[in-house]
C-alpha cells in the first residue's frame, strides 16, 4: 500500500518583490519601487563613474611623470603642457562629481519632502493604513526608513569612492593638478559631510511635507531652506576651528598650496586687527599701506590640510545636530497634528 503524498504549494511571490521585505516596508517599496530601482541603476552609474575616473586620471598622471613634485621651476615648465592638458581633460569632470554631491542631499529632502510624505497627506491615501491599526508614528517612521538606508548605505559609499578618487589626484604633483578645486573648495563632497548632509535634509524634507501638505510646494519649501541653511554654516566654517596665524611685516606668504587662506589683513600697535584693507598691490609692497592705516605688520589666518578631518568631524556633528532636532520636530508635529 502506498501512501499518496501532497504538498501545499508555497505561495507565489509577488513580481518585484524582495526577501524580507513584510507590512508596511513592504507596502512602501511597493509605492516607491519605480523610483527606487531608477536609484539604483543611477547610483551604479555613478560608482562605475568614479572608479573608470580614478583609473583614467592615474594613467594619464603616471604617463606624464606627473605623480610626485617637479624639482626646479625649469622642469614645472616642461610639464607645463602635461598638466594643462589633464586640467582640459579631467577637471570639469571632477569638479562636476564633486558638485553633484555637494547637491545630492538636497535632492533626498526634496524626495522625502515631495513623493514620500506631502503626496500621501495631499491625496489622503494615509488614512487607509491608519485604519488598519497602524499608528501615525509607525506609519511614518516606516515611510521614512527607505531613504534614510538610502542616505546611510549609498552616500557613504558614493562619498567614499568620490574621497578616494579626489585624493589620488590631490596627493599628484602637490596638488598643482586642481589649483580651484582643493579639499576646501571640495568640502561638501568629501568625508562625513555628504552623509551627514544627507541625514539633515531628510530631516528637513520630512518636516516640510508635514507642513505644507502639497507635494510641489513642500518640494520647492525644502529646497529654499536647505539653501538657506546651507550658506550661513558655510560662511563660519572657517571659523569651526581655530586657524593657524602667520605675523609678518610684509604680506606673509603661504608656502603649503594646500592651506586655506580665509583671512588677511594688517594689524595695529594695540593689535586690533583690519582685516584686508582698501590698498593696491604697490601700496602693500612700498609699506606704504602699513603708514596710511597707521600698523605694524600683517596677518593671515589659515587652516592647514591637517585641519581637515577635525572640520569635517566638527562640521557633521552641527548637521547631525540639526537632523536630530528637526526629527525631533516632525516628531512632535506628527504628534500633534495625528494624535
Amino acid at each position: 500500500m502506498t501512501a499518496a503524498t501532497t504538498s501545499t504549494p508555497r505561495a507565489e511571490r509577488s513580481p518585484g518583490r524582495l526577501a524580507g521585505l513584510r507590512g508596511l516596508a513592504w507596502v512602501v517599496w511597493r509605492q516607491h519601487r519605480l523610483t527606487s530601482w531608477i536609484a539604483l541603476a543611477a547610483f551604479l552609474a555613478f560608482c562605475a563613474e568614479l572608479l573608470w575616473l580614478r583609473s583614467s586620471m592615474m594613467s594619464f598622471i603616471d604617463a606624464n611623470g606627473l605623480r610626485a613634485a617637479c624639482e626646479s621651476a625649469a622642469a614645472c615648465e616642461r610639464r607645463g603642457p602635461a598638466v594643462g592638458a589633464f586640467q582640459h581633460e579631467y577637471y570639469d569632470l571632477l569638479r562636476l562629481n564633486g558638485l553633484l554631491l555637494t547637491w545630492l542631499p538636497l535632492l533626498f529632502g526634496m524626495f522625502v519632502a515631495g513623493p514620500v510624505v506631502a503626496r500621501e497627506l495631499e491625496t489622503g491615501t494615509y488614512k487607509m493604513a491608519w485604519t488598519q491599526s497602524v499608528s501615525p508614528a509607525r506609519w511614518f517612521a516606516a515611510k521614512l526608513a527607505l531613504p534614510v538606508v538610502a542616505a546611510l548605505a549609498g552616500v557613504s559609499v558614493l562619498s567614499a569612492l568620490h574621497t578616494w578618487t579626489w585624493r589620488s589626484v590631490d596627493s599628484a604633483d602637490s596638488g598643482a593638478l586642481l589649483v580651484d578645486w582643493r579639499w576646501f573648495d571640495a568640502f561638501d563632497a568629501l568625508g562625513t559631510a555628504p552623509v551627514a548632509g544627507s541625514l539633515a535634509a531628510i530631516g528637513l524634507g520630512a518636516l516640510a511635507g508635514l507642513l505644507v501638505k502639497r507635494v510641489l510646494p513642500a518640494m520647492a519649501g525644502t529646497a529654499v531652506a536647505g539653501v538657506a541653511l546651507y550658506w550661513p554654516l558655510a560662511a563660519v566654517r572657517p571659523r569651526l576651528l581655530s586657524p593657524e596665524t602667520l605675523l609678518g611685516r610684509d604680506v606673509p606668504a603661504l608656502s603649503d598650496g594646500d592651506s586655506w587662506r580665509f583671512e588677511r589683513g594688517m594689524v595695529s600697535a594695540t593689535g586690533r586687527r583690519l582685516p584686508e584693507p582698501d590698498c593696491v598691490l604697490l601700496e602693500k609692497l612700498e609699506g606704504a599701506c602699513l603708514s596710511r592705516h597707521n600698523a605694524t605688520g600683517w596677518y593671515v589666518d589659515y587652516h592647514p590640510a591637517a585641519h581637515f578631518w577635525p572640520l569635517q568631524g566638527i562640521h557633521a556633528g552641527i548637521v547631525l545636530a540639526a537632523a536630530v532636532a528637526l526629527g525631533a520636530g516632525t516628531l512632535w508635529w506628527m504628534r500633534r497634528s495625528y494624535p
